[in-house]
């Protein structure tokens, strides 16, 4: 809780400001400790407008729902800051975002095996079409299969992705595939920012 935050003669006016890296202190127990320290910890927040500005709504939503209270990420902490940076300086916002996802989940323990065939344990074949399975990795598609909601993914992609690529022809699957795992996570839990993107964007006043 920030007291007196709103007069104009606080410290804090003007500072409180969504996304800006700030060095808090604070003080009190329980749920709602009072805000006593505050400094800005960067020159100036990241400019966040439009699709940036919905992708970091997207962003906070995820951390709220995946993470747990009180828990320290601080590799995961970075990986936030670089990337709402990243959103302002970037129009390849996909590629951003799917880097995010990624370290997301792999500083949560649940990173995902990009590298060898969950089944046989091969190296991944950049010519192949995987099926990715929850909780088990990829495995190597044969004809008979890709029935179910079991997304399919390229080997090429597979690979890329592992060394934090994504390219523009693989943009579209791995998208997919980090939805379908995403939403493992969240189980019932449905993202409002989606719903976001899908609404016209105001030109900015």
């Amino acid at each position: 809780m920030s007291r007196g935050s709103r007069s104009q003669k606080s410290r804090s006016s003007g500072v409180l400001q969504a996304y800006r890296p700030l060095l808090l202190g604070w003080q009190g127990r329980g749920d709602m400790p009072t805000l006593c320290e505050i400094d800005s910890a960067a020159i100036k927040p990241p400019p966040l407008v439009g699709k940036a500005l919905l992708s970091a709504v997207y962003l906070n939503e995820l951390l709220m729902h995946l993470l747990h209270r009180h828990d320290v990420h601080q590799n995961l902490f970075g990986h936030y800051h670089d990337t709402l940076y990243a959103l302002a300086e970037n129009p390849a916002m996909e590629v951003v975002l799917r880097r995010f996802e990624k370290n997301l989940l792999d500083d949560i323990g649940f990173g995902l095996n990009l590298s060898h065939d969950a089944d046989s344990g091969d190296v991944i074949d950049a010519s192949a079409v995987y099926l990715y399975h929850l909780e088990h990795g990829p495995v190597r598609r044969v004809s008979a299969q890709g029935v179910g909601s079991t997304p399919s993914i390229t080997g090429a992609a597979l690979i890329a992705f592992e060394r934090d690529q994504v390219l523009p022809a693989h943009a579209a699957e791995i998208k997919a595939l980090m939805r379908y795992v995403l939403q493992h996570h969240l189980g019932d839990r449905q993202l409002k920012s989606r719903e976001l993107f899908r609404a016209p964007l105001r030109p900015a006043e």
